[in-house]
């Protein structure tokens, strides 16, 4: 089972979402994987494959974390920028930041990393950056140092780099504060047309009660 800890987002934003889609789907063409609207969502914690029997004793850590005095309580969140990872001139992943709920989300992912790590499940190394992840870039076929030079000419001329034009796009969006007072623990499953995500249990952050 392939699976994630997130966050999940309200309608408010999906509906955002798929009106990013809808204005740069074909300028941006066949080379970009937009999240499907209704799976957006901030990741805490990927943890890949994994076997099903982990499943149990993962739910009752994650619960036991979120109980008693150790109660996360709900938290506002607001969007606010763009970027790409690894960086403009290589973007593979186009994705929204925070704004606000930064250091909230930042906390809990560590909380979860710490539940994970003592159940055998590998620490992510990179410092946990809280993004919302828009659209996956796919690499282009062509000689790869000659797109790092084209692409370190359009971030000089942005008439010349759909990348820039929709990182301006999005930037300047006016994104709504939203109370963040659930977390997910979903199992994705892969299918020609993208991921969907199934729920496999959901904590509430204020009481740790799973759902």
């Amino acid at each position: 089972m392939r699976c994630f800890i997130g966050l999940p987002l309200p309608e408010a934003y999906q509906r955002l979402l798929a009106g990013i889609i809808e204005e740069w789907k074909i300028p941006l063409g066949s080379g970009v994987s937009w999240t499907r609207p209704g799976n957006w969502h901030l990741t805490l914690k990927f943890l890949g494959d994994i076997q099903e029997q982990r499943i149990k004793p993962l739910m009752e850590a994650l619960g036991e974390g979120l109980s008693g005095e150790k109660t996360c309580p709900a938290f506002a969140l607001r969007g606010r920028g763009a970027g790409f990872f690894p960086d403009l001139r290589r973007p593979r992943v186009f994705w929204v930041g925070l704004g606000k709920g930064m250091e909230q989300a930042r906390k809990l992912a560590t909380r979860v990393e710490s539940t994970c790590a003592g159940l055998g499940f590998a620490r992510e190394e990179r410092t946990f950056r809280p993004h919302l992840t828009v659209a996956r870039i796919k690499p282009p076929r062509k000689d790869r140092h000659c797109m790092a030079r084209r692409g370190s000419r359009e971030t000089r001329h942005s008439s010349a780099s759909p990348w820039v034009d929709i990182l301006r796009s999005v930037g300047e969006f006016s994104w709504p504060e939203i109370t963040v007072d659930r977390m997910v623990l979903w199992e994705s499953r892969l299918s020609a047309e993208g991921p969907n995500y199934r729920p496999l249990a959901e904590w509430r952050l204020m009481t740790g009660a799973t759902r």
